[in-house]
Parts: C-alpha cells; sequence; structure tokens
C-alpha cells in the first residue's frame, strides 16, 4: 500500500532538489523496475509448473506475512520498513503471471473473458490510485499501527477468500513409475532452460499477438512517461509562472481549494499532479462500460467480440494521443486550473482505452495459449512492457533535460508513438482480413513458409493453425484449397453450434481430414 506512496515521495523529493536533474528524477523510475522483471520471471516458471490455486493463495498468504512483520516492527524501524516495502513491491510483481493466469481457470465460457479481464483491471487501477491516500486518510486520523493492522485484516480475509475460489486446474503430470529412472540434476536444469526458450518463443508463435504486444510496448514508452515524468515537470513550470498568467474560471477554483486545504504555494504542483492521477480512477469504470456496451454491439451485429475491442481500443488510443498531444501543445498558455482540467479529462479517456485494449488483449492471450504456457508468457511480456517504461522515462528525461523547449520535445515523443500505433493497426486490419469490419464469417488462409504451407482455420475470435503440409501444384493445389475451405466452413459451423465452447479439438479433427 505504502510502497507507491514513498516511491512518489522519494522522486518528488529528486526533482525539488537542485542539486538533481530532470534526468535523475527520471532515472529514479527505472530502479525499481529491474528486480521486478527477475522475479516475474521465477513466478512465470512456477506458475507453469505448479497448482494453479496453490500459487494463487500462496502470494496472498506472503503478503499476509510481511504486513504482520510492518505491524511488528513498528514505524521507527527504518531500514526494516525499507526492506518490507521492497519485498511487497516485489511479491507483487511475483503475483502478476499467476493472477493474469487465472480467469481461464474459472470462467465458465470464453466469452467471459473479456468482462473478468475488464474488472480485474479496474480494481488493480484502482488500488494504485487511492491507496497512498487510503493510506494517507488512516493513518494520519488512526495512526500508523491502525493502519497496517487493518491491512492485515484485509490480507487474513483476502487468503480466506481465495481458498474458496473454484479453480479447473489440467490433468497433473504423471509421477515416474518403478521401472522409469527418474530425471538428473542435469536433466532437470536442461528442462528449465528449455521452458524459458519455450516461453521465450512463445511471443513469436502468433502474428496477432506479436503486434498487439508491440502497440502496449509503445504505450509504455511514447505515453506513460508522460504522467509519471513530463506532468510533474509541466506543473512545476506552471506553479513558478502562475503570477504571470490572467486567471481563468478553472484556475480561481483551484486556488480556492488549495488555500482551502492549507497547501504552500511551493507544494501545489505536487497536488496538481496528484488530482491529475487520481481522475484515472474514473477511467477503469468507463472502460467497463464501454466493454459491456462492445459486447452487446457484438452480440447484436454478430460480430467478434474480442476483434471489435481490439479495434475500437486501438483506434481510441490514437485519438485520445492526439488530444493530449494537443493539451500539451497549448499548455504554454493555460493556467494551472485549465490545464488541470484538461489533462484530468484527457487522462480519464486515455486510462479508459489502455484498459479496453488491455482487457482484450489478455483474453486473446488466455484463450490462444496452453496453460503450461500462460505464465512464462506474462512473465515474458511483463519484462518487455518493464523494459519499455524504462526506456521511456530515460527517453523523456533526456529530451526534458536536453531542449530548452520541454513541450516540443514531449509532443514530438507522443506523435512519434501516434504513427506507429496507426501503423500497427494497419497491420492488425490486415491480419484480421476482414474481422474488424465487424463481418462474422470463417475462412481458410494459406501462408507459404519456405518449402511448407501452412494452413490456418479461422473465425471470430478464434485462431487455430494445424502442421505444415507440402502445397501441391496444379490441379492438385486447387483441390486441397478446395477442401480446406471446406473443413473451414465445418469447423465454423461446429462454433455456432457449440457457442465456442470446446471447438478445439473437433477443429483439430477435421484438420486431420
Amino acid at each position: 500500500m505504502d510502497l507507491f506512496f514513498l516511491t512518489e515521495a522519494a522522486r518528488y523529493e529528486l526533482l525539488e532538489a537542485r542539486a538533481a536533474g530532470i534526468f535523475q528524477f527520471a532515472g529514479a523510475q527505472v530502479a525499481t523496475n529491474v528486480a521486478r522483471m527477475l522475479v516475474a520471471q521465477v513466478a512465470g516458471l512456477l506458475t507453469d509448473n505448479f497448482a494453479l490455486k496453490r500459487m494463487y493463495v500462496a502470494s496472498e498468504a506472503l503478503n499476509l506475512v510481511l504486513a504482520v512483520a510492518m505491524f511488528a516492527c513498528g514505524q521507527h524501524h527504518s531500514r526494516m520498513l525499507f526492506a518490507l516495502n521492497v519485498g511487497l513491491g516485489l511479491l507483487f510483481a511475483f503475483s502478476q503471471p499467476v493472477t493474469k493466469s487465472m480467469p481461464p481457470a474459472v470462467a465458465d465460457s470464453r466469452e467471459d473473458l473479456a468482462i473478468i479481464n475488464g474488472w480485474d483491471l479496474t480494481c488493480d487501477k484502482i488500488g494504485r490510485y487511492l491507496a497512498p491516500f487510503a493510506y494517507a486518510v488512516v493513518s494520519s486520523s488512526y495512526g500508523f499501527k491502525v493502519a497496517v493492522f487493518l491491512s492485515c485484516l484485509l490480507y487474513s480475509l483476502l487468503a480466506v477468500l481465495r481458498t474458496l475460489v473454484r479453480v479447473e486446474e489440467p490433468p497433473s503430470r504423471k509421477q515416474a513409475t518403478n521401472g522409469e529412472s527418474r530425471p538428473t540434476v542435469a536433466q532437470k536444469l536442461r528442462g528449465l532452460l528449455q521452458q524459458i526458450v519455450d516461453g521465450v518463443t512463445s511471443l513469436k508463435r502468433d502474428r496477432v499477438l506479436q503486434l498487439l504486444i508491440i502497440n502496449t510496448l509503445v504505450t509504455n514508452v511514447f505515453l506513460y512517461p508522460l504522467n509519471s515524468v513530463h506532468f510533474p515537470v509541466l506543473f512545476k513550470q506552471v506553479a513558478e509562472r502562475a503570477d504571470q498568467l490572467d486567471l481563468s474560471v478553472f484556475d480561481y477554483m483551484l486556488q480556492k481549494v488549495m488555500f482551502a486545504l492549507d497547501i504552500k504555494k511551493k507544494d501545489m504542483w505536487r497536488n496538481y499532479n496528484a488530482l491529475v492521477s487520481l481522475g484515472g480512477v474514473a477511467g477503469p469504470f468507463l472502460s467497463n462500460a464501454l466493454i459491456y456496451m462492445l459486447e452487446a454491439y457484438s452480440t447484436n451485429h454478430k460480430a467478434c467480440q474480442l476483434w471489435v475491442g481490439v479495434n475500437f481500443g486501438i483506434t481510441s488510443q490514437i485519438a485520445t494521443m492526439a488530444l493530449l498531444a494537443v493539451v500539451v501543445m497549448l499548455s504554454g498558455n493555460l493556467g494551472a486550473g485549465s490545464l488541470v482540467f484538461n489533462l484530468v479529462g484527457a487522462w480519464i479517456l486515455m486510462i479508459a482505452v489502455n484498459n479496453i485494449v488491455t482487457t482484450y488483449f489478455n483474453s486473446i492471450s488466455q484463450e490462444r495459449l496452453q496453460h503450461k504456457e500462460r505464465g512464462r508468457f506474462i512473465a515474458n511480456i511483463m519484462t518487455i512492457f518493464n523494459l519499455g517504461s524504462i526506456c521511456g522515462s530515460l527517453l523523456f528525461g533526456w529530451v526534458l533535460s536536453a531542449y530548452d523547449n520541454s513541450v516540443s520535445g514531449s509532443v514530438s515523443l507522443l506523435i512519434c508513438g501516434l504513427v506507429i500505433k496507426s501503423v500497427l493497426l494497419v497491420l492488425l486490419r490486415k491480419e484480421g482480413n476482414g474481422t474488424f469490419a465487424g463481418e462474422s464469417f470463417c475462412f481458410v488462409s494459406l501462408a507459404r513458409l519456405k518449402w511448407n504451407t501452412f494452413f490456418v482455420c479461422e473465425a471470430p475470435g478464434l485462431l487455430y493453425q494445424w502442421q505444415p503440409v507440402r502445397m501441391p501444384s496444379g490441379n492438385g493445389r486447387m483441390k486441397l484449397k478446395s477442401k480446406l475451405r471446406s473443413c473451414a466452413l465445418r469447423a465454423w459451423a461446429m462454433v455456432i453450434e457449440s457457442n465456442h465452447h470446446n471447438c478445439k479439438e473437433d477443429m483439430d479433427i477435421i484438420g486431420m481430414l
């Protein structure tokens, strides 16, 4: 809870200090990500090799242990508090591959994945934004001990509730029989390395997932550092030149609120940035409302739910990035109140559309990946996204410190990200071959790869690929194409009849005809 609070406090003190530059301020954002990437990799391997429910309950139990240790040591042991905060942060990174692998194991049908992922992401974002404020209110009113004790009670309740969750576990691996020799240490190490390699190769197995990974990477590099690096610098500059601008209605209202809260003038810029971040709390609720609307639209128009959601989300990302670029470009002519009002509105929209893309990205990956590879896949994409956040923070820090006009540098980075996302959207539309347009159909596509040709049966929301076959020439080629199209139509009929349930095995059988 207080990990995010202490991290932000340390970063803001770096920006406030005269000896520290903007690049050092951005560098502070980098420090906490490296260890989390390593922990996430370990968690991914454990998630794929152990019972999912046990991992799910154990991660919450470890949170409870650290919370009890924090309650026991009190607030006067600074080194212990620092170590416990680091431990809670690493444990949060450890739990992500576990929790993100849960929806397919608890969902009754595949159509529920988007809703489940949407609410999971909403609760995660709200907790991130509200935790520092909730801790500040409880600790200032009742003290540190009461705040930590309340956390212990909540962790205990969550651990009990997690034991009640019904999880559909895959069949466990067969134990070695008496006639079989147990694997040696060297064989176990080779198996571990092979799992790591398989986890990395899972990132490039699916073309659609590749494009969605790149899209999220672009978001982490060119968008999120805008809030964590540029907004604090921007608000600090606005606060310093507040006396030089005419007050608007929003400026007057914001000043009244700051004076009513007895916030000093030199500290106002921190609260401006907090207001923008707090506005992000409304974004997840807006995204859930939009997801319900997209699900209803897909059902009424007999369109693919996942493709409609991804198409809407990325298109909206491009539009909101353009809106943010305009607001940042005009920030030099806006007072603090007007700037905060515009950025809060734009940031709420941005958080909402980002949540939509993430929700449908998670649903697609959960649907297309096997149970034994989801944990490593999530750990690997978390590593990539953390590296993207590191590069983005350093990039924005370098731009803001290297150029006198920091606004033009940030706008240029936003436009660069916007252009890349536009290209990715075109590629995704091409990869979908019309499913983005809302058409409900099934087809077979043929893709030549060296001497072999892969044939793929693709239905709305589903894509299954069989083994490569030698493609004949002439009449034999035309007959095989006709046979594959017939298989695809029969597979699509099964998809409709079974309502997307357990159709992969049926389609695999059809693929071997």
